[in-house]
């Protein structure tokens, strides 16, 4: 029997042929309904510690290991709320020297005169990526070419301005900054409301990584398309660090941001096609390294 391929043989284990194809939907909608099961999930609350605790334990089982970026900001009655981010990579397989930067934020807005169930933004969103790191782990050097970022404090307090709202998107890009690691990633990809009837981007994303997701969807037959306006979202923050940035989402979901946000009006089908996508793309990326 031949020795299993290791990193500590020096001879790189065997990628997984058409990965893109062991994504779930019906997994990613089972994980989307866990999640929408903890409540609304606004950040500093104890459903988004819990949630959070949740996301950790499942990747630390797939073999990805986390750790967490916290920044604190003021409400304007002046409470201070506290947000957490989880940063994962695989453990089991070095990382790249470039990476493709995986994101979705996991709160739900602020409690209002209505409760946000957040199943398809915070939900759906997060439910994919962490069905698309599952089947990362299927092949242990695609999975070492991923970055992963589960953020908090999407929401704003108030309105959704440059300066309320996306805090951890913000905090993270400023972290990126900082260190100087903007090289370090090919792309961002980040995930905000999924799960419904159409996947759009916004025509503020970059437009050489919006043209090779484009390529993408069109080889495994997905349709992508370019939503009707330009939007405010986490990619930003991500391009403004110097990263080639685009967010996937449906523009015209009809449930978005109101107490009809719920499970059942995601689609099992709609979820694979996204996590199929950022497959298909993190594996072509890979290829031209």
């Amino acid at each position: 029997m031949q020795p299993s391929a290791s990193v500590t043989s020096g001879t790189p284990p065997p990628h997984r042929e058409r990965i893109w194809s062991d994504f779930d939907g019906q997994q990613a909608l089972a994980e989307a309904r866990t999640l929408t099961d903890f409540g609304p999930r606004p950040s500093g609350s104890e459903a988004n510690k819990k949630l959070r605790q949740h996301l950790v334990a499942r990747l630390t089982r797939l073999g990805w290991q986390t750790s967490e970026q916290r920044l604190t900001e003021k409400a304007p009655d002046g409470r201070e709320i506290e947000f957490c981010n989880i940063i994962a990579r695989f453990s089991r397989y070095p990382a790249s020297a470039q990476r493709v930067l995986l994101g979705a934020h996991f709160d739900t807005p602020p409690t209002q005169e209505f409760q946000d169930p957040g199943a398809s933004d915070g939900g759906a969103n997060t439910a994919v990526l962490m069905e698309v790191a599952r089947t990362l782990t299927l092949d242990p050097q695609l999975a070492g070419s991923v970055e992963l970022f589960f953020l908090d404090g999407h929401s704003p307090f108030q309105e959704l301005t440059l300066d309320d709202g996306l805090f951890g998107s913000r905090f993270s890009a400023q972290m990126i900054r900082i260190d100087h690691r903007a090289g370090e990633f090919r792309a961002a990809i980040l995930l905000n409301n999924i799960g419904g009837a159409s996947l759009d981007y916004p025509p503020n994303s970059d437009p050489g990584l919006a043209n090779a997701l484009k390529k993408a969807a069109a080889a495994i037959g997905v349709k992508l398309k370019p939503a009707n306006r330009s939007l405010l979202a986490d990619h930003l923050p991500f391009a403004q660090a110097g990263i080639p940035s685009i967010a996937l989402l449906d523009a015209d979901f009809p449930f978005l941001n109101t107490a009809d946000d719920t499970v059942d009006h995601l689609d099992a089908d709609s979820l694979a096609k996204t996590g199929k996508l950022i497959l298909y793309f993190i594996v072509a990326e890979a290829t031209t390294q």
